[in-house]
C-alpha cells in the first residue's frame, strides 16, 4: 500500500494553544513561547497553516476561525482552562487535540474533552497525527510508546514561530526560550521528568545549536540601548548532569555571544571554576533548588549530607563576587516546616539578599513518583487542579489549619517583595537592570495574588499573630 510522504498531505488550518491557568504566574519570566508547541510548529510540515495562541500573554482565542484541527497543550496548572478552551471549541464543531505533561498522566480525565489525546513527548508522531486529521481517520489515543523512541533533539524553527505567533521582537529583559539537553538520568519524587522526557539524555548538534541562536537573534531581539545582547532561557531539565557535560555545553554558549539563565543544581556552584565559566558564557542568573535552610527538612528531601544554609550563604556569596546571580527556590511542607521555620527563611533571605527568591509550597504534581506516594496513602486532599501553583496547599496538614498555612507562606512570599527588599536586592546583586525589572514583576503578581486571597478569605495578618 503507496504511503503519503508528509508533504503529500493535504494542507490543514492548525491552531495550536497555550492555555493560561487562572492562577498561574503572570511574571516578566515567562519565555516568548511554549517550548512544547514550539517543537509541534518545528515539526509541522511546510504546506500546513499555523496560527499559534498565547494566553499568557493574553492573545485572544477565535473560536468561530476556520480551523481543521486545534491543538492545545496543558500543565497541571492550566489543565481546567485547557478543557474549557477544548470544550468551547468541540462545541464550534472543531476537531481538537490535547498534550503535555498533565494530559500525558491523566488520559481518562482529559480524553472526555477532546477528539485525540497525546500521552508523552510528540516529536516522532506529530506528522502522524496531521496526517491522519487530513485522511479523516484521526484515532483517539498517541501513545510515544507505540512509536520510534525520541533520541535527538528537535530544532527549533524561530523563523516559523516568528510567522505563525503574536510575539515580536524584544529587548534583552525579557527571556527567549531555548534548549541544549533534554531528559534527565536522574530520578528524583518530585519531578516529572522522568516518566515524561525520560531519562535518555540527549544533546543539541553544536552547528544546529549555532543556528538557531542565531535565527532567535534575527527574528526575536531587538537590541536597544540598555540591553546589547538577547536573554535566552534554557529551558533544559537538566544540564549540568556532570562537570565534563556542563562545561562543554558552557563552552558552546560562550560563542554564541548571548545572555541567558538555568536551572542548575547548587553543588556545580561550589566550584570557582565551573562559576567563572557560567559568568564567562553570559550565564546572568542560576536558579538553583535549595528547598530549605533547616537541616532536618534537608535530610527528609535527602539532601542534608551534602547541603546546609552556611553552605548556601557562602555559594551565594562567592557567586555574586564572581559576577553571578543566584535564584533559590524553597519548599514548605506543614508536616515538617513550622511557622518559626519560614520567618527564619525570610531572614535568611534577606540577610543573604538573594536575587529573586521563590516560595513554593510543597505540590504532589501528576506523573510524579511523590503524586503516586501520596495518592496511594490518601494524603491528596485536593484535586482541583487550579490550585496546582504551588502556593495553595492539596496534601493533608496536622499541625496547621491549611488556610492559615496558605496564608503564611504567600504572605512572607509577598513581603520579601516589599520597596526595601528589591532596591537591597538590586544594590547587592549583579546585573541590576534584570534584578529590577524581574523583581518588581514578581511584586506585583504577589500583591495581586495576596490581595484577592485577603479578600476572599475574610483574613488579615493579625490572625498569624501568635501562631507558630
Amino acid at each position: 500500500m503507496y504511503m503519503l510522504k508528509p508533504e503529500e498531505t493535504r494542507s490543514l488550518k492548525i491552531l495550536l494553544v497555550s492555555p493560561q491557568g487562572k492562577m498561574d504566574d503572570d511574571s516578566n519570566q515567562k519565555p516568548l513561547f511554549h517550548m512544547a508547541l514550539g517543537v509541534l510548529v518545528s515539526l509541522t510540515p511546510a504546506q500546513h497553516q499555523i496560527e499559534l495562541v498565547d494566553e499568557h500573554f493574553h492573545d485572544p482565542i477565535r473560536y468561530d476561525g476556520d480551523y481543521d484541527l486545534v491543538g492545545i497543550t496543558s500543565r497541571t496548572l492550566e489543565a481546567t482552562r485547557a478543557y474549557e478552551i477544548a470544550d468551547t471549541f468541540r462545541a464550534h464543531g472543531k476537531t481538537v487535540v490535547l498534550g503535555g505533561l498533565h494530559i500525558s498522566f491523566n488520559p481518562e480525565e482529559a480524553a472526555k474533552h477532546a477528539d485525540s489525546i497525546v500521552i508523552g513527548e510528540a516529536d516522532n508522531l506529530w506528522t502522524t497525527v496531521l496526517d491522519d486529521v487530513a485522511a479523516g481517520s484521526l484515532k483517539p489515543v498517541y501513545n510515544s510508546k507505540d512509536f520510534p523512541p525520541v533520541k535527538e533533539i528537535t530544532p527549533i524553527d524561530y523563523a516559523r514561530i516568528a510567522k505563525v505567533s503574536r510575539r515580536g521582537k524584544v529587548d534583552g529583559t525579557k527571556s527567549i526560550p531555548i534548549y541544549l539537553t533534554r531528559g534527565c538520568p536522574f530520578n528524583c519524587s518530585f519531578c516529572v521528568t522522568p516518566n515524561f522526557t525520560g531519562k535518555q539524555y540527549r544533546s543539541q548538534k553544536p552547528e544546529l545549536l549555532r543556528q538557531q541562536v542565531d535565527a532567535a537573534k534575527k527574528y526575536f531581539f531587538k537590541e536597544n540601548g540598555r540591553s546589547s545582547k538577547p536573554w535566552f532561557m534554557l529551558t533544559d531539565e537538566n544540564l549540568g548532569i556532570n562537570k565534563k557535560k556542563l562545561w562543554e555545553s558552557l563552552d558552546l554558549l560562550k560563542e554564541c555571544n548571548i545572555t541567558f539563565s538555568v536551572f542548575l543544581s547548587v553543588n556545580f556552584l561550589e566550584d570557582p571554576e565551573t562559576v567563572k565559566k557560567l559568568v564567562d558564557a553570559g550565564c546572568n542568573f542560576v536558579l538553583a533548588g535549595l528547598e530549605s535552610i533547616k537541616q532536618s527538612t534537608l535530610e527528609a528531601y535527602n539532601k542534608g549530607h551534602v547541603n546546609s544554609a552556611e553552605k548556601y550563604s557562602k555559594i551565594i556569596e562567592d557567586c555574586r563576587k564572581a559576577g553571578l546571580n543566584i535564584q533559590g527556590n524553597f519548599l514548605f511542607n506543614p508536616a515538617i516546616d513550622t511557622f518559626e521555620d519560614i520567618d527564619e527563611l525570610v531572614q535568611f533571605v534577606t540577610k543573604n539578599h538573594l536575587f529573586m527568591p521563590i516560595f513554593q509550597i510543597i505540590t504532589p504534581y501528576p506523573g510524579t513518583q511523590m503524586y503516586w506516594d501520596y495518592k496511594n496513602k490518601g494524603l491528596i486532599t485536593d484535586e482541583d487542579w487550579e490550585k496546582y501553583n504551588a502556593l495553595h496547599l492539596v496534601i493533608k496538614s496536622e499541625r496547621y489549619d491549611p488556610l492559615l498555612f496558605q496564608y503564611k507562606v504567600l504572605k512572607s512570599y509577598t513581603d520579601i517583595y516589599s520597596w526595601r527588599h528589591i532596591v537591597a536586592r538590586t544594590w547587592y546583586n549583579p546585573r541590576k537592570l534584570i534584578n529590577l525589572v524581574t523583581s518588581l514583576a514578581f511584586r506585583n503578581h504577589l500583591r495581586n495574588q495576596l490581595d484577592e486571597f485577603e479578600r476572599h478569605h475574610g483574613l488579615s495578618p493579625k490572625v498569624l499573630e501568635g501562631v507558630r
